[in-house]
């Protein structure tokens, strides 16, 4: 299992040895998928440096499992279980009711950033969403993209359409009365719990849980055609 450190200063460790960014690629493209990697962040509590997010996006574009440590010899793990998880989703469905679009983040925390009220959108706007996802029947809308951009030093919108084309149109949903929740597909049917709708990012299909079927219906937001559209 590989042990990722971050230290303060910026400099990254891997089981216990300095590495630089692009050897730390290479080192993770020879994990075998499945494989979890053991991370821990020297001062969690403070600002993290621009290697943080680089090195949660190489272990997160790679599609492996992370196990969270507070401790730099890692001998404990923080990663949520089935139970802390359900709980988790379960607060942030009751945040997403509240008009607020609610994504979970790969480190483990929630980001909330409250919907546009419906009356200060643009007439053109709200008719557009209205046409995809109609007011009158209130829906609960799980979205799996990507989420590694909520650990930039300072996230904010414009990240987040960078990192998900269609954010514009996740908090359109959101401000018609839309509950909207963001998660990266990692913590499996979890985040689907309790949806009407699944939308799953076209860059991030192969992260659509086992289980996730059971929502009402699942669509793929196609990068190319800036569609929605069934699996």
């Amino acid at each position: 299992m590989p042990r990722i450190s971050v230290m303060r200063d910026g400099s990254v460790l891997l089981d216990g040895k300095s590495i630089g960014l692009a050897e730390l690629a290479g080192a993770l493209n020879a994990v075998p998928e499945g494989t979890a990697v053991s991370y821990y962040r020297e001062n969690a509590g403070g600002g993290a440096p621009p290697a943080a997010l680089e090195v949660m996006k190489l272990i997160v574009d790679r599609r492996l499992p992370v196990r969270l440590s507070t401790k730099p010899d890692f001998s404990d793990t923080v990663g949520p279980d089935a139970e802390a998880l359900e709980q988790a989703f379960s607060a942030i469905r009751r945040r997403a009711a509240q008009r607020h679009l609610v994504i979970l983040c790969p480190n483990g925390r929630v980001m909330s950033m409250p919907a546009m009220a419906r009356e200060a959108a643009p007439a053109d706007a709200v008719a557009a969403v209205e046409r995809m996802l109609p007011s009158t029947k209130p829906r609960r809308v799980a979205v799996i993209a990507d989420t590694s951009w909520t650990l930039e030093a300072q996230p904010n919108l414009q990240a987040a359409g960078r990192a998900i084309p269609f954010f514009g149109m996740l908090m359109g949903f959101a401000s018609i009365g839309h509950s909207v929740w963001v998660y990266d597909g990692s913590a499996g049917a979890a985040g689907c719990q309790e949806a009407d709708l699944v939308i799953v990012d076209s860059a991030r299909v192969d992260r659509l849980p086992p289980g996730c079927e059971a929502a009402t219906s699942v669509r793929i937001y196609d990068r190319e055609t800036r569609e929605l559209r069934k699996v």
